[in-house]
């Protein structure tokens, strides 16, 4: 029982040790700088474009991809429909074209 006593007294000294530590370091090099309101200002817009640029990137990318798909359907559909729409089209013989072979070629004795 002591040995676990001591391990339990052990991690609550390195668990303070840890949660005091950015207080010693002062959590971090530019923390100061936050004070100014013109600095606060340019640390909240660069968070924002940060938080914002990933999104709006994958948004991009899935526009594009779906617009892509839709176009590609689109233009599979006509070419299905092409082939049905000049095969229900019969063709008609008239009288003016049952000629003779001479008489199709004008200019020629």
């Amino acid at each position: 029982m002591p040995n676990c006593r001591r391990n339990l007294g052990l991690s609550a000294l390195v668990a303070w040790v840890i949660v005091q530590s950015p207080r010693v370091a002062e959590a971090c090099a530019v923390c100061t700088a936050g004070r100014d309101e013109e600095n606060q200002a340019a640390f909240l817009w660069s968070t924002l474009f940060m938080s914002l640029l990933p999104l709006i990137s994958i948004g991009t990318l899935v526009f594009v991809i779906r617009r892509r798909y839709q176009k590609l359907e689109a233009e599979t559909a006509a070419r299905e429909l092409a082939p049905t729409r000049a095969t229900t089209i019969t063709p008609t013989i008239t009288p003016k074209m049952k000629h003779s072979s001479a008489s199709r070629t004008p200019g020629i004795v």
